[in-house]
């Protein structure tokens, strides 16, 4: 009789391998999320992962067609038959979800005039017809970039005649509508009476609208709480004066020409403000944005004379330039961050020095993060004019480029601040000598702090030097050796030094 306890029938011990459970399959509504986050190329490619994603994928309710998906990466197939195959995959998805009666929730579309193809006059009338039954389905999101100024009527080429056409004009259904709340609209011409009773975030970027009527589609949509601008032209002054915005709590001013009016009685205007950009900008006044709500402001590449911030409740600053601007900074928050972006490849003097120094020293109040992107060369470590300035404290300093910074820059710098944290990043360039180049250059900033650190005197007061690499398996910095800094797997870590000051 065979003992039960002694006796073994799994399939190991026959020397088979269990087979593999079957996998999980999502439910349809998270594989439509996941699929929301990729673009319309990238999420048709999931339909490749099982016939579940593909199922997904037929009936997704964010809708993206953009005629780029239809162009080769390298332009090969760059001819007549992009249009027709557009509007085929178009026509053929809108015909699906017309047959099972779906709903959608957003609509990205993008048409631009591409040289030899039939992206022509019709391509007007159906980007009309298709932003018009979006919103019958349903959309709450519509996302355009819609342009055929550029094209070439190519049926009067044989007669000599260039046919410019005009710029595609939004169909006016879309700011009668009373379900949208996010409209982004690009190279688009906005025309007619405009009125979005639930709009919350309106994008206009290059969109043809006389500075006038900027005013009159933001006064129409009471609700709007983000709004992002970057017109042809400069504002009106309707809309220099206008106000308040009641529920604006994030502001983009891209490549405009502001004007100072613009920021007077700045908390009246905008009492709810929290979060303020403004890029590419450019006024010949000072200005002085006065704030009681506003927390994060970002200043990049702007012409301004000079700003005063008054603002009580910042917590974070950020500022990209080439040069340092005339700004000062009012406020009682205790913790804040500034992350500061220098690009400056032209030599150095002592006054650029000076006021960058100076600039720095402004925000002393607050946790600094300075980035610098300069010439290898770049030292005025002789330069006595500097000698005996006042260091604020930079809890990262970060010194990119495409050549090994040199350790007389590394010299200058320490007469800047006295940074805490030591990173350094190689600019994308050449890929001869990079990795050489990448040792070099930290070597170079190693053996300058180590042989700052053991200068003394009055100036040099660097105390310690060390090593850190980024360890993912706890999330935290951890101490290395010195070796790590210069050694090859250097090249595929995280590694910074830590600065320890004399106080």
């Amino acid at each position: 009789m065979t003992n039960p306890k002694t006796t073994d029938t799994s399939s190991t011990a026959t020397g088979n391998t269990p087979p593999p459970p079957p996998p999980v399959e999502l439910p349809e509504a998270i594989i439509q999320h996941i699929q929301s986050f990729l673009n319309g190329k990238k999420a048709a490619q999931t339909t490749l992962l099982s016939k579940s994603w593909y199922t997904a994928w037929l009936t997704r309710p964010n809708l993206d067609f953009d005629v780029n998906y239809f162009v080769d990466s390298d332009f090969r197939n760059f001819n007549y038959d992009i249009g027709i195959r557009f509007w085929n995959f178009v026509n053929k998805t809108m015909e699906r979800y017309d047959k099972l009666n779906l709903q959608i929730h957003s609509l990205r579309l993008c048409i631009h005039s591409y040289p030899k193809t039939c992206l022509d006059l019709h391509s007007c009338s159906n980007a009309t017809k298709l932003i018009i039954k979006a919103l019958n389905m349903g959309a709450t999101c519509l996302d355009l970039n819609v342009s055929f100024k550029d094209l070439i009527d190519y049926k009067s080429v044989e007669y000599g005649c260039y046919q410019i056409l005009t710029p595609f004009t939004l169909p006016h259904q879309v700011f009668g509508s009373e379900n949208l709340n996010t409209l982004s609209v690009s190279r688009c011409k906005i025309d007619g009476k405009v009125s979005c009773s639930r709009l919350k975030s309106l994008t206009l970027d290059n969109a043809i609208v006389e500075g006038d009527r900027i005013w009159d589609i933001i006064s129409s949509c009471p609700l709007i709480e983000n709004l992002s601008i970057t017109p042809w032209s400069k504002f009106g002054k309707k809309f220099v004066e206008s106000g308040p915005f009641n529920k604006l709590k994030s502001l983009l001013l891209s490549r405009v020409e502001v004007h100072s009016l613009l920021f007077k009685d700045f908390s009246s205007k905008f009492p709810c403000l929290k979060d303020l950009s403004i890029h590419g900008c450019c006024c010949d006044e000072e200005i002085q944005i006065s704030s009681p709500s506003l927390e994060c402001i970002n200043f990049k590449e702007n012409t301004i004379l000079g700003v005063k911030f008054d603002v009580p409740r910042i917590r974070k600053f950020t500022f990209s330039g080439s040069t340092s601007s005339s700004l000062t900074f009012k406020t009682t928050s205790r913790n804040w961050e500034s992350s500061i972006n220098i690009c400056h490849f032209s030599p150095m003097t002592a006054s650029w020095f000076k006021q960058l120094n100076e600039f720095l020293k402004r925000l002393s109040q607050s946790k600094v993060s300075l980035s610098l992107e300069i010439l290898p060369e770049a030292s005025l470590d002789h330069d006595t004019s500097l000698q005996g300035l006042t260091k604020p404290e930079v809890e990262n300093l970060m010194i990119g480029g495409w050549y090994s910074v040199r350790p007389n820059t590394f010299r200058t710098l320490f007469q800047l601040c006295r940074p805490i944290y030591i990173t350094q990043y190689w600019l994308p360039g050449p890929e001869c000598c990079i990795t050489n180049e990448k040792r070099m250059m930290r070597q170079d900033s190693l053996n300058t702090c180590i042989a700052y650190q053991r200068v003394s005197g009055g100036e040099c007061d660097l105390e310690e030097v060390s090593v850190e690499f980024y360890d993912e398996s706890v999330s935290a910095w951890c101490p290395r050796l010195f070796d790590a800094w210069t050694s090859p797997e250097a090249d595929e870590q995280r590694l910074r030094l830590h600065l320890t000051w004399r106080h």
